[in-house]
């Protein structure tokens, strides 16, 4: 066993009993959950396409999955170099590649408790539109089907409204279903609704285990925004909810996509469709990548210089 000190033990047995506090397991009652939650909208059990149904669903057009990946190089937060790549695949063939690099030091000085958000909000930004691009590129050249994005739709809205109101408009030019697909739910629509007293509680850890394999929670229009439809799933044997999102104008494709995603999605999974897992893996910009590129195209003397840490060099 590798060496912990006494103090460190006991703080974490002391973390775990808050967290017991707060989420006690009393409050884990699916029965009771789910009638509240028929305030809020309404449950629905979706059965996989079979075989020939999804074969005449598709024709001959090919599914795609849109997701993105961005690794940074060690170091303080102005002293490093992010590396971003976007990936649209299809499912008959074809990619759309983009790509980007980033490093705050090549922007003016500003203030220090200023630059981690900044630079934070600078990289997501960033990934947004190379995700937004390679989509654009796909449904203008391919026209498939269907789109699947991995996160949700609403944080592209949210880094760069102009460049989404194009995925959307070519979206509905080209008749392409888009939904997204977030793993990791952050909202707490459901608990400031509905369970207020489950404080620090979020919209996932409501519906953990809630769900039955299969089935959904579809929420009102009310809980739209304007914006996209919302509804919270469970496509595997994972008890842990997946969120997804839809254009608003696609209302009327929201059960037609929402099962496509349970049939391209292992029932003994994490809950993501196994071509999302495909392009992720594919996108993904890893430690060993970043650092091979770095050593390749940025002169040795400026990355020892500007990109080095003591902490690299250390033997032991």
């Amino acid at each position: 066993m590798l060496p912990v000190s006494m103090e460190l033990k006991n703080k974490l047995k002391q973390v775990n009993d808050s967290l017991r506090k707060q989420f006690p397991t009393i409050n884990y009652q699916p029965t009771e959950i789910r009638q509240k939650l028929q305030k809020a909208g309404r449950f629905h059990q979706f059965v996989k396409f079979q075989k020939n149904e999804l074969s005449s669903l598709l024709g001959e057009k090919s599914i795609v999955g849109v997701d993105g990946s961005v690794n940074s190089t060690k170091g303080t937060e102005k002293r490093v170099l992010s590396v971003f790549q976007a990936l649209a695949k299809a499912t008959r063939g074809g990619e759309k590649w983009a790509a980007d690099v980033y490093t705050p030091l090549l922007e003016e000085e500003i203030e220090k408790e200023q630059e981690p958000a900044r630079h934070a909000r600078k990289r997501g930004t960033l990934l947004s539109n190379l995700e937004m691009e390679v989509a654009i590129q796909a449904m203008r050249e391919w026209q498939p089907k269907a789109m699947l994005m991995d996160g949700s739709l609403l944080h592209y809205h949210i880094d760069d409204m102009g460049k989404w109101e194009t995925v959307q408009r070519v979206a509905l030019e080209e008749n392409v279903s888009v939904i997204g697909i977030a793993e990791e739910m952050g909202t707490s629509t459901l608990i400031h609704e509905i369970f207020p007293d489950y404080k620090g509680w979020t919209d996932r850890d409501l519906l953990y285990g809630v769900l039955e394999v299969g089935e959904a929670f579809l929420l009102d229009e009310r809980y739209f925004g304007g914006k996209m439809w919302r509804a919270v799933f469970r496509p595997s044997d994972s008890p842990v909810p997946v969120g997804l999102d839809g254009l608003m104008g696609q209302l009327d494709e929201q059960m037609d996509l929402i099962r496509l995603v349970y049939t391209l999605t292992p029932k003994q999974g994490r809950g993501i469709p196994y071509w999302l897992d495909i392009v992720d893996n594919q996108v993904r910009v890893t430690n060993a990548l970043v650092q091979t590129m770095v050593e390749e195209y940025i002169d040795e003397d400026l990355r020892r210089k500007l990109l080095v840490t003591k902490r690299d060099e250390r033997i032991i």
